[in-house]
């Protein structure tokens, strides 16, 4: 009988101690909950973004009342026709050798991924060279073909070469060295499954890698080639060591005679940020375009709430696509 009553004051004690009896909401202390916890105000935030604020605004203010900035000779050759035709040129390099990059880089990763071992080998010698180079050495390289190839074709070589077309060729090889390990990194992303699943339905291993790989290989590869773009837009500017009149060249010819060269480089700085914000607002949306995620609101209401499915149905209507003649 004792035993008993033993046993019944221990069942009584372990279901009355604090660790295994739940703890009522009202026992909960005030003010430490995890509610409150999370509305906490991020004074440190504010304070640092006030701070942040404080400091441009003063070097802003100080700035607009510097006389020796002379701010009405910016705003003069802001639309010189100069700086416009500047700005034309640098636009046509930087979009014709992201072109002819992309075309060179899809090769070139092609042949590193080939299992031919000499294309391999030539496909990374390609991007070694040309990786490893710095892009002023290679622009200078090629305005000074002349020395090398004194004709081309039957005509002077230095007729041939000009200032802009020595910019777009090595700013074309140049890119496209890293366009091609780009282009690499997202072929390899794409699951060997795939591949193998393409091969199973009749496909050559050439129609699988068009019809399946390279799709998706291309929704991977957007956004480092749109943060590639924006930096062959800057590195453009470096065929003004030739005179490739570009923006920079233009600002420096007009700042050569008038001697107004802080002026002037506050005008080709403003341009370049505006190039450059334009083309990130172009990168947005056409990252939006192909991520899956950013098509979502063109998909069904099962497919918008399942996402994680929709991925796997997205593939295999792909290949049953590629599959069809």
């Amino acid at each position: 009988m004792t035993t008993n009553n033993e046993a019944l004051t221990k069942v009584h004690l372990a279901t009355d101690s604090p660790l295994t009896t739940p703890r009522r909401s009202s026992d909960q202390p005030q003010g430490v909950s995890g509610e409150k916890a999370r509305r906490r105000k991020p004074y440190g935030q504010w304070a640092s973004a006030a701070l942040i604020l404080a400091t441009i605004g003063a070097f802003c203010w100080t700035q607009a009342g510097n006389e020796r900035l002379d701010w009405a000779s910016v705003g003069q050759f802001m639309f010189h026709p100069a700086i416009l035709k500047g700005i034309t040129v640098t636009l046509e390099l930087a979009v014709f050798s992201m072109l002819i990059s992309v075309v060179l880089a899809f090769g070139v990763a092609l042949m590193c991924q080939s299992r031919n071992r000499v294309a391999s080998a030539v496909g990374k010698l390609y991007v070694w060279f040309f990786r490893g180079v710095p892009l002023l050495v290679q622009i200078l390289i090629w305005f000074n073909l002349a020395v090398l190839y004194p004709t081309i074709l039957g005509r002077d070589t230095n007729e041939l070469i000009s200032g802009f077309t020595a910019g777009l060729c090595a700013l074309s090889l140049a890119e496209s060295g890293y366009m091609a390990e780009i282009i690499r990194g997202g072929i390899i992303s794409v699951n060997k499954g795939q591949t193998e699943a393409g091969l199973s339905i009749g496909l050559t291993r050439g129609q699988a890698l068009r019809r399946i790989v390279l799709p998706q290989t291309i929704r991977v590869i957007i956004p480092p080639t749109g943060n590639q773009f924006i930096g062959l837009l800057k590195a453009s500017s470096l065929v003004s060591a030739i005179g490739g009149s570009d923006l920079l060249t233009q600002t420096q010819l007009i700042y050569g005679q008038n001697f107004k060269i802080v002026p002037l480089l506050i005008v080709a700085t403003v341009w370049y940020l505006i190039l450059v914000s334009l083309a990130s607002v172009g990168q947005y949306f056409l990252e939006r375009k192909f991520n899956p995620e950013g098509a979502s609101s063109r998909l069904s209401f099962r497919q918008l709430f399942l996402g994680r499915a929709a991925v796997p149905e997205q593939q295999s209507a792909l290949i049953r696509k590629a599959g069809q003649p």
